[in-house]
């Protein structure tokens, strides 16, 4: 790279480097996650899930229209746009922040090239457009921090407006902005006219949300949550419903190990450049833009930390803390450039400038490998394998969103298995028809009346074709007379009666698309997920076929795939134990136990475990353990009423029925769950 060359040429070279690094190594369609329902949602300009990001639906129903590729790629195309306006946004504000080309194009290019910013690019979500806006923002404020020029406040009002239009976490920047406008013009913020002008561009873009209850009231395709009420519309764009589960729902060591583990993420970004970044920050020569850039990062770790504690291998985090590296290092390395400068010659400089210039190809053949999404056919193969699982006419009870929003998108864009009824168990996009009482009126969980639901739909089809899609199928509760049976990918509600006389599963493995499953490719935690479930379920089969060695290679290449996640462990444990294989069962379990942080979880699987060969009484400490610790989980207090009966402890047992058939419905306690 020749740095002499004008700062608009090499802008351009970044801009191609990373947009053709990025379509090289672009997911060829769906993804896993939330790229699925977000990609169906632009599609049919419809609503996804909390806060219903208006403004990405209505930009990527834009790249849905465009003439090549499928749905998902065109959306995935939209992320690799957007992170490429960052890179370049962040290259100029650099530049302007140290006058050095050589600074703006590693900060610029690190950041391309780093493994979270990376994934983000390659796949369709919701966060590349975000920290477009917040690049963007940032690149604004550094203008107005240049000229005092008040245009480019009002725009920075409006860009801000569109951000929030897209993701409220837009809100974890307004501390450190407040606080960079106040002490550069207060009088700004405090003059009546101007303060008006720029609330009047900070929220008219707000009326972007407008399209929820718009298109719900039109009927689309997608309409999570029913926003056309001021109510309900309110809980959707707050993102009420997941205040309980993600914020401020741990304990004090939990978020310390929380805080760790982030700035473990961010090191793994950049390594020893982190410390290059620091430096950087420090030698900014605006005092104040140093005290605003460490304000965006305490607050987007306190966003990290106590506001989304979902897990950081599914949901990016810390794209904010990583813009702000970045900037450090594109501003670090000018510095170290001009005290370089001073006194070396210039031959010998252009020999350091070189060799600054190839960290960001480092970084690229560091990640290439770990970022190549190329070959990921994973979500498309996955819902259409569910599908052809599928007899004519069937009923799917879906559940787990990496079976959901596959199937979400392949209905949505590509309309596949009309015939096929999907009902989500979570009743938020492909809701369960009312099917109870005349009355209509029903008291308690949501939990307890979809099984209401769902009984009712298998009382009145008599089993008929109904399969359930999910990972986990033990917590079932089926009506009386019914069960549920292993169908390849599947689980097939069956007539008990059948299922004793002897239940043949066809064969449909040689029917299924595994091009991804077999291809060796980077996976997160959410392609292993669907490729560990993937083959335990064929382990599963070809153990019922009578083929043990093939059964066990599976089996344990399930684990291998997908070592962190409980579910697949737990699934292979619960096998083996119907097998009487209790060796394979307790490592099993002790990979479980090692890994889930839901200690009831563990307690009844361990309980599962004594029960099944026979020691009573300790399967009852184990039980007991559980229910202390979640006595609102109806399967841990069922499965110790059974445990106190087989212990001869049957008084206890009756006293613990009755208590829980007054706190709550027992639907059926049939069996061991």
């Amino acid at each position: 790279m020749n740095f002499t060359t004008s700062k608009s040429l090499a802008t351009f070279v970044l801009i191609t480097i990373s947009l053709s690094v990025y379509l090289l190594t672009m997911c060829p369609t769906v993804y896993l996650g939330d790229s699925g329902e977000l990609s169906a949602a632009a599609f049919c300009l419809g609503v996804p899930h909390a806060s219903g990001y208006p403004l990405y639906v209505l930009v990527g129903k834009g790249f849905c229209l465009l003439p090549f590729g499928d749905i998902g790629f065109r959306m995935n195309l939209m992320s690799a746009v957007f992170g490429v306006l960052a890179v370049a946004l962040v290259y100029s504000l650099i530049w302007r922040m140290s006058g050095s080309k050589v600074g703006a194009w590693v900060g610029g290019g690190v950041l391309a090239f780093i493994p979270v910013f990376w994934w983000l690019a390659v796949a369709a979500e919701v966060y590349a457009l975000h920290i477009f806006f917040v690049a963007l923002m940032m690149w604004l404020l550094w203008r107005w921090e240049e000229t005092r020029e008040f245009y480019f406040l009002v725009v920075f009002s409006l860009v801000t407006g569109l951000s929030f239009g897209n993701h409220l976490q837009t809100v974890m920047l307004a501390p450190a902005v407040y606080y960079l406008i106040l002490s550069g013009d207060r009088k700004v913020l405090l003059d009546g006219k101007r303060f008006l002008l720029l609330s009047v561009f900070f929220v008219l873009p707000f009326l972007v949300y407008g399209e929820l209850p718009i298109r719900t009231w039109a009927g689309a395709a997608m309409h999570w949550g029913d926003p056309d009420s001021w109510d309900r519309f309110w809980v959707h764009v707050s993102g009420r419903a997941h205040r309980g589960a993600y914020i401020f729902n741990l304990g004090v060591w939990e978020y310390v190990d929380r805080l760790k583990e982030s700035l473990g993420f961010v090191w793994a970004q950049f390594g020893v450049m982190s410390l290059v970044g620091l430096w950087g920050w420090w030698r900014i020569r605006v005092v104040r833009w140093r005290v605003f850039l460490l304000g965006v990062v305490v607050f987007d770790l306190f966003y990290t930390v106590f506001l989304n504690t979902i897990s950081l291998e599914i949901t990016p985090f810390n794209l904010s803390v990583c813009l702000v590296l970045a900037i450090g290092i594109g501003v670090g390395i000018g510095d170290l450039m001009k005290a370089i400068g001073r006194s070396v010659s210039a031959g010998v400089m252009r020999g350091v400038k070189a060799g600054w210039g190839m960290v960001p190809v480092v970084f690229l053949a560091m990640n290439f490998g770990v970022l190549n999404q190329s070959r990921n056919y994973t979500a498309y193969e996955h819902a259409l394998n569910i599908f052809r699982t599928a007899d004519p006419g069937a009923v799917l009870l879906v559940d787990g969103d990496n079976n959901l929003f596959p199937l979400i998108y392949a209905r949505v864009t590509e309309r596949m298995r009309k015939d096929v009824a999907l009902f989500d168990r979570e009743n938020l996009t492909f809701k369960i028809p009312y099917l109870g009482d005349k009355n209509g009126i029903f008291y308690g969980t949501w939990e307890e009346y979809r099984t209401i639901l769902e009984n009712e739909i298998i009382r009145q089809r008599g089993s008929r074709e109904i399969f359930y899609v999910l990972f986990d199928h033990f917590a079932l509760n089926m009506p009386e007379g019914y069960s549920v049976a292993p169908h390849c990918l599947l689980y097939q509600v069956i007539p008990r009666e059948v299922l004793s006389a002897g239940y043949r599963v066809p064969n449909l493995w040689q029917y299924y698309a595994t091009e991804s499953f077999y291809d060796e490719f980077e996976r997160d935690f959410m392609n292993r997920q669907i490729a560990g479930h993937f083959f335990l379920r064929y382990g599963q089969y070809l153990y019922k076929a009578g083929n043990y060695d093939g059964g066990s290679l599976y089996i344990d290449k399930a684990s291998r795939i997908s070592p962190d996640d409980v579910g697949v462990h737990f699934e292979a444990a619960m096998f083996f134990m119907d097998l009487g294989l209790f060796d394979k069962a307790r490592i099993q379990i002790e990979s479980v136990s090692s890994q889930d942080r839901d200690q009831a979880a563990v307690d009844d699987l361990w309980g599962i475990y004594h029960y099944r060969l026979g020691d009573f009484p300790r399967a009852v400490e184990f039980f007991e353990k559980a229910v202390k610790a979640d006595k609102k989980k109806d399967a841990y207090c069922r499965n110790l009423v059974l445990a106190l009966k087989e212990s001869g402890r049957k008084d206890e047992a009756d006293r613990l029925f009755e208590e829980l058939s007054k706190m709550r419905k027992v639907y059926h306690v049939p069996k061991f769950q």
